[in-house]
């Protein structure tokens, strides 16, 4: 009697066979049946078979045909970008940030809500209302919201799903906040991660680094964080808290840090020192204010931002000497600040650190502005799609 093997194989062959040629059209998009079989190794009616079902289950689209030299033209394919939405949440100490943008990661439309009570208990409260909102008004699309991202300020522990610590939300300290978002939001993915890895991925997806190998992003919207990224993957530690560089120090005996240490980093080169060094808050003087007085060349604010600049070189000179990175990221806020902080941070490195040591290094502003960790939280539902793509397709099927 033939010996059958294990129930499901043949479930789990298909599977892997789904995946395979959806990354692909993801990563190639459009491409040809031909070439999905060319990059995948499958043969060309496994790849026709996986196609017929996303086009069935109205995932992909046929695009029609390209040129070719000879023979029938073949026929290209392209994910349906209208198909879904993701969501991209950035959790800022006094607002947080939601960016939906298509299934290609293009920006559909983003609103910043002040976070009016540091409880957690706000934040998820009043997420699930927005995202409730969003359902309604994206129910025409098939996929619906394919998952949601949430970046927050601190550390996230990915073992308990727990806020670990948050030294300017440290109401969040030990909040379930996964358990927390799904519970009432059964029907959504939720993915969480800290600040820092998620601005350094939404570069490395969405900004100027897509080709970069070893890329330092530095971003600060009141707090500041510090994201490395080398080789395709973020270097996160023993325990998924490196990074925290915003609250190493650079000042011994310096300004008290809301950690509890004093001459942080962050105490001198975030937003928040910024507008200390302007003596302002940012009800009085919004940010975007700031922005227009350093194009206009306004005095007191290119001084301030001089000064900023100078900080954020001292803290980036331990960062080049530790990490050697090839390139350095500021976005956020900071990254808004363009080329006058520039100015003031390669001033910087080039009195504390030997010319050999520097070159071939690019220091750049973000193109993604204050939308950068936002970004950084969708690419974490992009990850992921592939597999919702999957389960979506079989669903009927089982």
């Amino acid at each position: 009697m033939r010996h059958k093997g294990p129930i499901g194989n043949q479930d789990l062959v298909k599977k892997i066979n789904m995946e395979h040629t959806i990354r692909t059209i993801l990563a190639h998009r459009p491409l040809s049946r031909a070439k999905i079989a060319s990059l995948t190794g499958l043969n060309k009616m496994t790849v026709s078979s996986c196609v017929d079902l996303y086009l069935q289950k109205g995932i992909v689209a046929e695009l029609g045909t390209t040129g070719t030299s000879r023979g029938r033209p073949p026929i290209l394919i392209d994910i349906d970008e209208t198909g879904g939405i993701c969501v991209g949440v950035d959790v800022e100490i006094n607002q947080f940030t939601v960016l939906v943008t298509d299934l290609s990661g293009k920006k559909l439309e983003s609103e910043v809500y002040p976070l009016e009570d540091k409880d957690p208990l706000y934040f998820v409260e009043a997420i699930t209302r927005i995202l409730a909102n969003l359902a309604g008004v994206h129910n025409q699309r098939r996929l619906g919201i394919v998952g949601v991202g949430v970046v927050i300020q601190g550390y996230y522990n990915h073992n308990t799903n727990i806020v670990g610590f948050s030294a300017n939300l440290q109401e969040w300290n030990g909040f379930h906040l996964m358990e927390e978002l799904s519970r009432r939001n059964p029907s959504l993915l939720f993915y969480v991660k800290p600040a820092p890895y998620a601005g350094a991925m939404g570069e490395i997806h969405f900004g100027r680094s897509r080709l970069v190998e070893h890329l330092v992003y530095v971003t600060s919207s009141w707090g500041m964080s510090v994201g490395v990224y080398n080789k395709g993957e973020l270097f996160t530690g023993s325990t998924g808290t490196a990074g925290r560089l915003g609250h190493s120090t650079i000042h011994m005996n310096g300004k008290k840090c809301t950690c509890g240490n004093r001459g942080c980093w962050e105490m001198y080169a975030s937003i928040k020192a910024l507008y200390q060094q302007l003596e302002q808050t940012p009800q009085q003087v919004p940010f975007a204010d700031i922005v227009d007085n350093v194009n206009r060349g306004d005095s007191q604010t290119t001084s301030a931002v001089h000064e900023l600049g100078h900080y954020l070189g001292i803290g980036l000179v331990n960062v080049i000497n530790a990490y050697n990175p090839g390139v350095i990221c500021i976005g956020g806020l900071l990254g808004l600040l363009g080329q006058p902080l520039l100015n003031s941070i390669w001033g910087t490195l080039r009195e504390s650190i030997p010319a050999r040591f520097l070159e071939g290094l690019d220091i750049y502003c973000s193109d993604l502005g204050e939308l950068g960790v936002a970004y950084g939280a969708v690419s974490l539902v992009l990850d992921q799609l592939p597999g919702t793509i999957i389960r979506y397709a079989l669903l009927e099927q089982v």
